[in-house]
């Protein structure tokens, strides 16, 4: 049975300037460099008016890993994380997919930042889905629990990052 996960954040800028800052090239190879671990990479970026596409990698190393983890992929935790975004009133809807290398199954969701009272809020919802009899629920609530750790890191980043520029 597949896992979900739901993450949520306010900021104190619109919906514009805070996904301006999300798919900026320099503001993404930061985020990276500090929170990407091992080798990571912005893989594609493509920005225009009608919306985002932005492919990253990140990784966890082996020794933070568990072993039922550590079992498939053999090494660090890679995640390839691709995101989309488009306009809409008032802010911009997306999607992401995360596949960890090594590992059966994905991370799959839908992403949200729209303008509110004072701000904006993003959300993102999405379920973890590995195929593997018996460990598939400890697996996805591992995907999960990174995931999440990783969403917030890159939340306190991001705000650190919109006030200094």
């Amino acid at each position: 049975m597949a896992q979900t996960i739901s993450h949520r954040a306010g900021w104190d800028a619109d919906a514009e300037s805070v996904y301006r800052v999300l798919v900026d090239g320099d503001y993404l190879q930061a985020r990276l460099a500090e929170l990407g671990g091992k080798d990571p990479a912005l893989v594609e970026r493509t920005v225009d008016d009608s919306g985002a596409r932005l492919k990253l990698r990140h990784s966890v190393a082996v020794e933070f890993l568990p072993g039922v983890i550590k079992r498939f992929t053999g090494g660090d935790l890679v995640l390839d994380r691709v995101e989309t975004w488009t306009p809409e009133d008032g802010g911009y809807r997306g999607t992401f997919e995360v596949t960890v290398r090594g590992l059966p199954g994905k991370l799959t969701g839908k992403q949200s930042l729209h303008d509110v009272e004072g701000g904006s809020q993003s959300s993102v919802d999405g379920s973890a889905e590995v195929p593997v009899p018996f460990v598939a629920g400890k697996i996805e609530s591992i995907v999960n629990e990174q995931v999440g750790g990783l969403l917030d890191a890159e939340d306190e980043f991001t705000r650190r990052w919109m006030a200094q520029h």
